[in-house]
C-alpha cells in the first residue's frame, strides 16, 4: 500500500478521531511530531502509544539541539550540533538525544545536519544547526553524533542533499537556487559520501540547482546524483513537501507524486494530514509500480537497520533523569 511511503504528521499533542480514522484506513510508515504535539511527558507518551496501538512502528523527531530542540521543555536544552563540535562533545550529545527519543518512543532522530556552515549563506540561514564549514570537520562531528545515537538503538539520518550550505533562502519559505560550482558541491557532497553507509539514510532538500527544479522533485539530484554519482542505496526521505519553496511546483498531492517519481523513498507530509489520503492515491495513481516498490524495499531495509540497532543497544539505558543530568552536564562543558 503506497501509504508505507509516507511520514505524516498529526495537528497537536491528542490524537483526534478524525486523524485516528485517517492513520487506520492510510497506515503510514510513521508518524513525525514536532512541538506543537509536545507538552509534557505524561502526555507525550500517551500520544505515542496510541500511535503505536494503530500500529505505526515508527515515530520521527527533529532532535539536533540547540534551535532545533523539540524535548528541551521536557528534558533539559540540549547544545547545538555547533557547541558539540567546539567543545568536542557531539557523541556525548547523540547519545543523550537517542536516548531521550527512546524513552519516548521514538526510534529515528533527523539529523544531524551535514550542510557546510558557508559564510553569508548556510553561516546565516542554518546557523548553530551546522558543525562548521570545513567538510572533514562536519564528517567527524556529525559521525560521532550518529555513534552516539546509534549506541541508544535510535537511527539518524543525514541532511540536507545535496547540501544547503551554500543556500541564501529558508526553504521553509522560498525557494534558493544554488549556483553552479563543480568544487563548492564536491564540498558539499563531501559528508553524505563519507557518512551514508552508516546512516542508512538521507532526507532530499528543496534547494533547486541552475535549472530552477529542487532536489527533491529533479530526478538528476535524488536519482542520477545521490544512487549513480554517490553510490547511496539506502533511504531517502524527502524534506517536508509542504515547504514554502514548493508552493510553484504544484498542489500536495502532485508534489508527492514528482517527489516519489524523482527518487525520495519516504514522502514527508508533516501538517495538513487532511489531505494525506489525497496524496496516497495521487502516488498510487501516478507513480510507476516498480518504483513504488523500490522505494518500500529501500524504506523497509531502513526498517531493519533500526531493528537491528535496537537489538544491539539492549531496553532504554538511561533513565530522564540521567539524560536531564547529561544535557546539563553539556550545557555547562
Amino acid at each position: 500500500m503506497s501509504s508505507r511511503l509516507f511520514g505524516v504528521g498529526i495537528s497537536g499533542p491528542v490524537l483526534l478521531p478524525a486523524e485516528r480514522e485517517i492513520l487506520s484506513a492510510f497506515p503510514p510508515w510513521g508518524v513525525i511530531l514536532f512541538r506543537r504535539n509536545i507538552e509534557d511527558a505524561e502526555r507525550l507518551e500517551r500520544l505515542a502509544g496510541e500511535l503505536q496501538g494503530l500500529g505505526i512502528r515508527h515515530l520521527l523527531l527533529d532532535q539536533e539541539g540547540g534551535l532545533v530542540d523539540r524535548l528541551r521543555d521536557l528534558v533539559a536544552p540540549a547544545p547545538s550540533l555547533r557547541r558539540a563540535a567546539r567543545r568536542d562533545t557531539a557523541r556525548r550529545a547523540g547519545a543523550a538525544a537517542g536516548a531521550a527519543l527512546a524513552r519516548f518512543g521514538f526510534d529515528v532522530d533527523l539529523a544531524p545536519v551535514v550542510d557546510r556552515g558557508v559564510e553569508g549563506a548556510g553561516a546565516l540561514v542554518l546557523g548553530e544547526r551546522c558543525a562548521a564549514v570545513d567538510p572533514e570537520e562536519i564528517i567527524r562531528v556529525a559521525g560521532e553524533f550518529l555513534e552516539g545515537l546509534h549506541s541508544q538503538g535510535v537511527g539518524g539520518c543525514l541532511k540536507h542533499f545535496p547540501g544547503l550550505g551554500r543556500a541564501g533562502l529558508d526553504t521553509h519559505r522560498s525557494l534558493p537556487i544554488l549556483p553552479t560550482d563543480p568544487a563548492e558541491e564536491a564540498l558539499d557532497l563531501a559528508p553524505f559520501r563519507a557518512l551514508m553507509h552508516r546512516a542508512h539514510a538521507i532526507m532530499i532538500s528543496h534547494a533547486a540547482g541552475a535549472d530552477g527544479e529542487p532536489a527533491s522533485l529533479s530526478q538528476g539530484r535524488a536519482t542520477v546524483l545521490l544512487r549513480g554519482g554517490l553510490g547511496f542505496g539506502g533511504a531517502a526521505f524527502s524534506d517536508d513537501l509542504e515547504m514554502g519553496a514548493l508552493e510553484a511546483f504544484g498542489e500536495l498531492p502532485e508534489r508527492c507524486a514528482r517527489a516519489a517519481e524523482a527518487g525520495c523513498d519516504l514522502l514527508l507530509v508533516c501538517r495538513r494530514i487532511q489531505a494525506y489520503p489525497e496524496c496516497v492515491e495521487t502516488v498510487e495513481r501516478l507513480v510507476p509500480r516498480f518504483r513504488r516498490d523500490e522505494a518500500a524495499r529501500r524504506i523497509q531495509a531502513y526498517a531493519a537497520h533500526l531493528d537491528e540497532l535496537r537489538r544491539v543497544a539492549g531496553p532504554p539505558l538511561m533513565s530522564l533523569e540521567a539524560v536531564r543530568a547529561e544535557l546539563r552536564a553539556l550545557s555547562e562543558a
